[in-house]
C-alpha cells in the first residue's frame, strides 16, 4: 500500500508487490525446507485427509506463495496406532550431515513437509526438546492444536495442562502426531519429541506463521476490531472492493467465505459438503424442531484462532484472494490469535455495551480492542480507521480504548470518522441522514469530497458501519465514487437487520442481536425509522452462561415494543418452558399487577404457552395475551408466523435471537431452522390467508365469520 497522496487504487498495487516478494521469499526457503523440484510443480486443489474423528477435512496448504500442497502419498485416513505412528515418522540428519539416506526414493523426498527444528528456529521460538537429538529433526506435514482436526504426520498444539493435557496428548499421539507442543513435560508418550515452550498461544502463532508461509503478507489484510458492527462492516467492505474489482475474503461471525459458493473450512481448504442437505430446496421447516440438519456449512463461532487465521488466509489466497477482511473480537486478541499477522488496515467499529464471550479481566479489555493497532508501524503501506464517537459520546472506559487505538497507531496515518450528524472532528461523517423502514440514505462527507449514497441496511446503528466502510476504503485509496457504488451495491448482510421483502407494506428484520445491550440498541435504532408499531420476537438459548440475563431481555423488549412474542431458542438440555418463564420473570408483575386491563380480570397466570394451561382455559389465555399483546409461545415456527400475520402497514417485526444461524439444537441434536426462510415463507402465505377472511391481528387465528359466531373456535395456527 502506499501512501494516501498517490492518486491511484494503492490495493491493487500493494497486491502485486506483495505478491511478488513472498515468492521470492519462498523460493529461497524452499531450499531450506528440502522440497523436491517434482512435488514444488504439484497442484493439489485441496489437502484431504480424515480427522481423528474419522471425518474428512480439508485444510489450506503450507507455504501457499509456491502453490505447494500436499501430497497424495500424506493424504492419511482413518485413526493410527502409537506404533505404526513411530514407525512412519523419521528422524533426518540436521544440516551438515547426510541427507542422502533420509530420501531414499523419490516417493520417500515427496512426503517431506517441514523440518520440526527449522520451524521453530525461523519463528524464534525458545523451546526445551525431548526425545530428539540435537542433530536429529522431526518431518511435519501439519499444524493441529484441535484433536479433531488432527491428521496423520501433524504437529500437535497442547494448550491443556495437567492430566487432562497429557490425556489429549497421548490421544493426538495415537491419532498420527509425530511430535507434541506443550507447556509442560508430557509421560507415556514414548519416543515422541515433546517441545516444552512458555506460552503455547505464542508458540502457536509463530509457527504457524512460519509453517504457512507468512500468508497474510500476499494479501491486503484488513483486521475489524470493536465490540459491535463488526460483521455488517465487513459485508459492506467485501462490497467495496468488489466494486474496485479487487477479489476478497471474509472470516467472521457468518463464516469464511470468499464468495457464497466459496466458502472455507476452518483449516482454511474449500468446504464441501461430505453428506446429502435433504433440506436444500425447502422453503421452510415444520413445527416442533422435526427438519433434520445434514450437509449444511459449519464453522467456528467463537472466532478462530492463530492457527486458524494462518490457515484461512492461506486458503484465500490459494483461492485467487487479494485481500481479507477479518472481524477480530477482544477474547481472539486476549489468545494471541492475531499475533504474527500482517495488517495493512485495522479498524476500530463500535464500542459500546457489554463485551461478549470475553473472557478476560474487564479492565484488560481496552487494551486488547487496541493490540491489533501495534502491528501498524509503517507510514506507506498501513492506515488506522478510528470511530470518534466512542470519545465523543461513549462511557469513560470506552473511550480510553479509542485512545489506546489512536496511541497505538501513532507512527501511521489515521483516517477517523463518526455516525453522528455533522461531526466535523471526524474525516467522514454524515452530514444528513433518512431513514425508512427498507433502505437508509446518508449525504456522507469526507477528505475525498460528498457523495449521496442510498444503501438497503435498515437502522440507525448501520450509519456508523457505512461510515466505516467508507473510511477503510479511502484508506485503501479506492475512488470515492467506487466506494459509494460498492455501498449501494450490497442488498442484505445476512442476520444483521437482514430485510426479508416479499413487497409487504411492513418491514421484517432477522438480527442477531441477543443481549440486553444489543437488543435495546437494535429496537432503539429501528424506533428512529418512525415505524407505526415494533414487534419483537425473541427467544434465548439454553444453558446459557448467565441465565439472570434472560429477565434483563424480557424487561428490555417489554419496554421497548408494542406487541412482544416470547418463544424459544436453542433450549439445549433446559426444559423449554423454563426458559419462556425466566424471560417473562422480567416483566410479569407490571402486566400481571400493573396493567389495569389485566389486574381485574385475569383470574390465573396467563404469560406462559397456551397448551401449559388447562385445555378449558386455553381460550382465556390467547384472549388475555391479546388485550396485552404479549405472546408465549414455546414453537419458534409458530411464533414467527403469529408475529407476521398481526403486521399492519409500517409496523416493524424484529426476529431476534439468532440472525443467519441455521439450527437449533435440542437436547444434544441439531435441527434445521433458518428464521429468514421462515419469515419469507410466512410472508408468501400470510397474505392469501388474509384474503380469504382469516383474522390474523389476533390469536388464535380464526375466521371473521367464527369469530363473531364462536369465539372460541380452533386454532388455526394448529
Amino acid at each position: 500500500m502506499r501512501s494516501m497522496t498517490t492518486p491511484t487504487v494503492v490495493t491493487t498495487v500493494a497486491v502485486a508487490a506483495r505478491a511478488t516478494a513472498t515468492a521470492t521469499a519462498t523460493t529461497r526457503s524452499g531450499r531450506r525446507w528440502r522440497r523436491c523440484a517434482a512435488r514444488a510443480a504439484a497442484r493439489v486443489e485441496d489437502w484431504c485427509g480424515k480427522t481423528a474423528d474419522g471425518t474428512t477435512m480439508r485444510r489450506a496448504s503450507a507455504r501457499p506463495g509456491t502453490s505447494v500442497r500436499a501430497s497424495s502419498s500424506v493424504m492419511r485416513s482413518g485413526r493410527a496406532t502409537a506404533a505404526s505412528v513411530a514407525m512412519r515418522w523419521r528422524v533426518v540428519a540436521r544440516a551438515g550431515a547426510d541427507v542422502e539416506g533420509a530420501y531414499a526414493d523419490e516417493a520417500e523426498a515427496e512426503e517431506a513437509d517441514a523440518l520440526l527444528r527449522e520451524i521453530f528456529e525461523e519463528a524464534g521460538v525458545e523451546a526445551t526438546w525431548t526425545a530428539l537429538g540435537e542433530d536429529e529433526d522431526v518431518e511435519i506435514s501439519g499444524v493441529a492444536n484441535d484433536i479433531n482436526a488432527l491428521l496423520s504426520g501433524d504437529l500437535f498444539v497442547n494448550a491443556e495442562r495437567g492430566e487432562a493435557g497429557a490425556a489429549t496428548a497421548r490421544e493426538a499421539v495415537a491419532a498420527g502426531a509425530v511430535a507434541v507442543v506443550s507447556s509442560e513435560p508430557i509421560d507415556g508418550l514414548a519416543d515422541v519429541p515433546v517441545v516444552i515452550v512458555e506460552n503455547v498461544d505464542e508458540a502457536l502463532a509463530d509457527i504457524a506463521r512460519v509453517f504457512y508461509g507468512d500468508p497474510s503478507k500476499a494479501l491486503t489484510a484488513i483486521a475489524l476490531t470493536g465490540t459491535a458492527g463488526k460483521t455488517t462492516t465487513s459485508y459492506l467492505v467485501k462490497s467495496v472492493f468488489e466494486e474496485a474489482n479487487i477479489r476478497i475474503g471474509v472470516a467472521g461471525s457468518n463464516g469464511n467465505f470468499i464468495e457464497e459458493d466459496l466458502k472455507l473450512t476452518a483449516q482454511g481448504g474449500v468446504w464441501e459438503s461430505d453428506e446429502e442437505d435433504s433440506t436444500r430446496n425447502r422453503a421452510c421447516t415444520a413445527p416442533g424442531w422435526l427438519a433434520p440438519y445434514r450437509g449444511k456449512y459449519e464453522f467456528e463461532e467463537l472466532g478462530s484462532d492463530a492457527l486458524q487465521f494462518q490457515q484461512i488466509t492461506a486458503g484465500m489466497a490459494d483461492n485467487g484472494a487479494q485481500a481479507a477482511v477479518l472481524e477480530v473480537n477482544a477474547e481472539q486478541i486476549r489468545r494471541k490469535a492475531t499475533r504474527g499477522m500482517s495488517f495493512d488496515i485495522v479498524a476500530l467499529t463500535s464500542i459500546e455495551g457489554e463485551p461478549s464471550n470475553y473472557h478476560g479481566l474487564e479492565s484488560e479489555y481496552p487494551a486488547h480492542v487496541a493490540e491489533p493497532f501495534k502491528s501498524l508501524t509503517d507510514a506507506e503501506t498501513q492506515r488506522a480507521v478510528i470511530n470518534v464517537d466512542s470519545l465523543d459520546f461513549g462511557p469513560r472506559e470506552m473511550a480510553h480504548a479509542a485512545d489506546l487505538c489512536r496511541e497505538n497507531a501513532a507512527g501511521v496515518p489515521v483516517v477517523t470518522y463518526s455516525s453522528a450528524i455533522g461531526n466535523t472532528k471526524a474525516d467522514v461523517y454524515p452530514a444528513r441522514v433518512d431513514l425508512s423502514l427498507f433502505e437508509t440514505a446518508i449525504s456522507l462527507s469526507t477528505p475525498a469530497g460528498n457523495v449521496e449514497v442510498v444503501v438497503g441496511l435498515v437502522g440507525e446503528h448501520m450509519v456508523g458501519a457505512i461510515c466505516c466502510a467508507t473510511a477503510i476504503g479511502l484508506a485503501a485509496e479506492i475512488p470515492l465514487d467506487v466506494i459509494a457504488a460498492g455501498l449501494e451495491a450490497i442488498e442484505v448482510v445476512p442476520g444483521r437487520m437482514e430485510l426479508v421483502d416479499a413487497g409487504q407494506d411492513f418491514s421484517v428484520l432477522v438480527d442477531s442481536a441477543n443481549t440486553p445491550e444489543s437488543i435495546e440498541r437494535v429496537l432503539r435504532s429501528v424506533r428512529a425509522t418512525n415505524c407505526r408499531r415494533v414487534i419483537t420476537l425473541i427467544g434465548c438459548e439454553g444453558e446459557s452462561e448467565n441465565p439472570g440475563q434472560r429477565a434483563v431481555i424480557g424487561k428490555t423488549v417489554h419496554d421497548m415494543s408494542d406487541v412482544v412474542f416470547i418463544t424459544n431458542d436453542s433450549p439445549k438440555s433446559e426444559d423449554p418452558y423454563k426458559i419462556l418463564d425466566d424471560i417473562c420473570i422480567g416483566f410479569r408483575d407490571k402486566v400481571y399487577d400493573g396493567d389495569v386491563r389485566t389486574r381485574d380480570e385475569a383470574l390465573f397466570a396467563f404469560l406462559k404457552d397456551m397448551y401449559k394451561v388447562h385445555e378449558n382455559a386455553q381460550y382465556e389465555c390467547m384472549r388475555l395475551q391479546n388485550l396485552v399483546r404479549r405472546y408465549v409461545m414455546v414453537d419458534r415456527y409458530h411464533a414467527i408466523r403469529a408475529a407476521i400475520g398481526m403486521a399492519e402497514p409500517n409496523d416493524a417485526v424484529l426476529i431476534l435471537g439468532r440472525g443467519a444461524k441455521d439450527y437449533f439444537v435440542v437436547g444434544r441434536e441439531k435441527h434445521w431452522f433458518e428464521d429468514v426462510l421462515e419469515a419469507r415463507d410466512a410472508l408468501t402465505k400470510i397474505g392469501a390467508i388474509q384474503d380469504s377472511g382469516v383474522d390474523t391481528h389476533n390469536l388464535p387465528w380464526q375466521s371473521f365469520a367464527a369469530r363473531a359466531t364462536n369465539p372460541g373456535a380452533g386454532n388455526l395456527l394448529d
